[in-house]
């Protein structure tokens, strides 16, 4: 009887030494587990969660698009010719344009292609006064002009921190004029024919021009910016014999827009 207890307590001390290393091994286990899965997060592994923080669109070489006004204040310049004798003028005309650009990432730089798309309207208006003995007279004109802008741009994307970026740009732009008229005190005519307003004032329908600026790109939200433009080709070009006249536009723009 005291041998068969003997071996009992044997028996029940083993189980205890067996019970404690199972529970050692489940707690070496456990902080393996636990320095795997810190490892995971620490260095970034494809599983493992990752917190993520706020940026501003088209940071990483992201695509995104800008939805912006413009105002234009531009010149018209002219340039005439008679005889070999030349002489330049400039009329003021403003330019209101709303439109949309698409910026898409070229390769690993933060260097974007951005085409786009805006609708333009040109006005101004004149008021003159001369006098005629005791009788002082006033001429009142008005023109106006509804266009079509393609602008295709290059841009580089200079981040200064995550909230704002400096963007300069330069590339080219396509003008299709669709409405255009002029107006006097009396009269109103359509400036594309040739019938209303003579061969010499007509205006054409297309120009082809460049432009160049810098944006500044705040936060997720907003652009602001400046730039300058002058179109390539001619909106009247007329020449007769000794006689030649054109015009062209060019101007500054100062834009605003929303990034999304």
């Amino acid at each position: 009887m005291q041998k068969f207890s003997i071996f009992v307590a044997v028996i029940n001390l083993k189980t205890m030494i067996s019970m404690r290393k199972l529970r050692l091994f489940a707690v070496a286990a456990m902080a393996a587990i636990s320095v795997s899965a810190m490892a995971q997060v620490t260095y970034g592994n494809d599983y493992s969660y990752q917190p993520t923080n706020s940026k501003i669109y088209g940071s990483d070489n992201e695509a995104f698009s800008l939805f912006y006004i413009q105002y234009s204040p531009s010149q018209l310049h002219s340039k005439a010719t008679n005889h070999g004798e030349s002489a330049t003028d400039n009329e003021s005309v403003n330019v209101l344009s709303l439109g949309y650009s698409y910026y898409i990432p070229l390769g690993d730089m933060p260097l974007f292609l951005t085409p786009g798309a805006a609708v333009q309207w040109f006005f101004k208006s004149t008021e003159e006064k001369e006098v005629y003995g005791n009788n002082t007279y006033t001429y009142k004109t008005k023109f106006n002009m509804i266009s079509a802008k393609i602008p295709i741009n290059v841009m580089y994307s200079f981040e200064v921190s995550e909230a704002f970026r400096i963007e300069p740009y330069a590339g080219i732009y396509g003008r299709i004029n669709i409405w255009g008229q002029s107006k006097d005190d009396d009269h109103s005519f359509n400036i594309f024919d040739k019938d209303e307003v003579g061969e010499a004032q007509q205006a054409k329908r297309f120009q082809l021009g460049w432009n160049a600026g810098v944006n500044f790109r705040i936060t997720d939200a907003f652009t602001v910016g400046a730039g300058y433009y002058m179109d390539f080709m001619k909106f009247q070009d007329y020449e007769y014999k000794e006689h030649k006249f054109s015009t062209n536009f060019q101007g500054f723009d100062i834009t605003l827009g929303l990034n999304f």
